[in-house]
């Protein structure tokens, strides 16, 4: 069974086929000899940016993971004695700005902790929909052998994935 687990969140399509076309007008601007091509090569790879998070249990290691175009960066940190993962619904903010007026959006996401030392955590990943969010939790939970506390609801419930 393979014990390295990666989940990054998914990218729209157009976004990717958006980030490519703007890489590649940004590279003949570059070439051309305006510095237009640099902002525009910045702003391909805000949108091909996913984000995600990498455990490696045979070295007892994990990453939160940035992907741009396929190639992955993060720091690899020491992986404490885990003992649940955790689903959970919060709200995302954002702000939108016009010249002359600002406005506050929220929307509902769902975040997967997994919690160690009793309450701390480390946030392994952040989904619009609940049923990608329990998909990543529940893999996560069956390679470690944990089971998973069910947040999203008031009346919190246990999930057991492996019977210990």
């Amino acid at each position: 069974m393979n014990k390295n687990i990666r989940h990054l969140q998914p990218v729209v399509s157009i976004k990717i086929i958006f980030a490519i076309i703007l890489s590649l007008l940004s590279v003949y601007l570059f070439f051309a000899g305006t510095m237009f091509g640099i902002i525009l090569l910045g702003a391909a790879l805000k949108l091909s940016l996913r984000e995600g998070f990498e455990l490696n249990l045979e070295e007892k290691k994990y990453r939160k993971v940035y992907s741009i175009f396929a190639i992955n960066f993060g720091i690899w940190q020491k992986l404490p004695e885990i003992e649940y993962v955790s689903v959970f619904k919060t709200i995302k903010n954002s702000r939108a700005r016009v010249v002359t007026a600002e406005a506050n959006l929220g929307f509902e996401v769902f975040k997967l902790n997994l919690f160690y030392g009793r309450n701390r955590h480390i946030e392994a990943y952040v989904s619009d929909e609940i049923e990608d969010a329990f998909s990543v939790a529940k893999h996560i939970a069956t390679v470690l052998e944990l089971d998973i506390l069910d947040a999203t609801k008031p009346e919190k419930e246990w999930i057991n994935i492996t019977s210990h």
